[in-house]
């Protein structure tokens, strides 16, 4: 039982990270929407992006031994996956490359997509 979702950090050359969240599968959208306003002067870095991201998937859980996890694979899921690729500046579906949208489209979008 839960509400399991990933966002995916896509890499410049093409890897991916995962970022697992057990109970936050649904609310992912909102939660990305905050971190990538949050971290406005950091869209082109990928590293300091993924971390804003991750705090704020976590935000207020930090202590706990799950509910959170971080990999290079999809471990468990039950939303489609929102993909965020720095370089590109982009968040996509991953099941669906037809939906993707700028950083700053996305940040305005009123609903989630999926």
């Amino acid at each position: 039982m839960g509400n399991r979702g990933n966002i995916c950090m896509e890499e410049g050359d093409g890897k991916k990270i995962y970022f697992y969240g057990h109970w936050s599968g649904d609310g992912l959208f909102k939660i990305l929407q905050s971190a990538l306003k949050r971290g406005h002067s950091r869209w082109s870095d990928e590293q300091y992006l993924s971390r804003i991201i991750f705090c704020e998937m976590v935000k207020g859980d930090e202590q706990n031994l799950s509910g959170f996890g971080i990999s290079t694979y999809v471990g468990d899921n039950e939303h489609p996956i929102l993909v965020v690729n720095s370089s590109k500046q982009t968040v996509s579906i991953e099941e669906d490359t037809k939906k993707s949208w700028s950083f700053e489209d996305f940040v305005n979008l009123k609903k989630d997509p999926r």
